[in-house]
């Protein structure tokens, strides 16, 4: 249960959280959180939704390009719930679970394709060094130009802010949903 209900298209909410609501629905065919959590702040929600469907589906980065990058930025933050649902989406995307498995464990990129290892490493720095180092930052933006370069970052830091919004809301994933391993420290 959440700290607060996801609201609805109807009193006693606010009209401008009904609209937000709306444009979600009628953009995205559901009310997914965070974006429905955040139509509590008016048409910040509808932004947000606006912004995470632009970047899984219209950006230059392929579908499976996308959900690991996202199940990237889930882990770095523990971000159980978008982990459950992300590995699933991945999954049908295309994504390979032997990356999945290593993005989970914090493995070692040996045995990920020269793509799966750069994005994944391209999270470790962004995401958890003080730094991308240039070496990175170059092999990114080789392989998919200044577009996927920011893509990349973009939907890696809009899952960031997603997870915060879920965790203010102490939004849990559901119980059969493909959970984070425990870290090893």
């Amino acid at each position: 249960m959440s700290r607060l209900p996801k609201p609805e298209d109807r009193e006693p909410y606010g009209a401008e959280t009904r609209a937000a609501l709306r444009h979600i629905q009628e953009t995205r065919g559901s009310l997914p959180p965070p974006s429905s959590y955040l139509a509590y702040a008016g048409e910040a929600g509808a932004r947000l939704s606006d912004l995470v469907e632009h970047l899984r589906f219209q950006s230059s980065l392929n579908a499976a390009e996308t959900e690991l990058a996202i199940c990237c930025a889930a882990r770095a933050v523990d971000a159980d719930y978008i982990w459950g649902a992300h590995v699933r989406l991945g999954l049908a995307a295309g994504t390979r679970e032997e990356a999945i498995h290593i993005v989970d464990t914090h493995g070692p990129l040996d045995d990920l394709t020269t793509d799966e290892a750069l994005i994944i490493r391209f999270a470790r720095e962004l995401l958890a060094a003080p730094k991308v180092g240039d070496e990175t930052f170059e092999a990114v933006r080789a392989r998919w130009g200044e577009a996927g370069l920011l893509e990349l970052t973009a939907v890696m830091s809009v899952y960031l802010m997603n997870a915060a919004i879920l965790r203010v809301m102490d939004h849990q994933a559901p119980r059969e949903a493909r959970h984070l391993s425990p870290r090893r420290e």
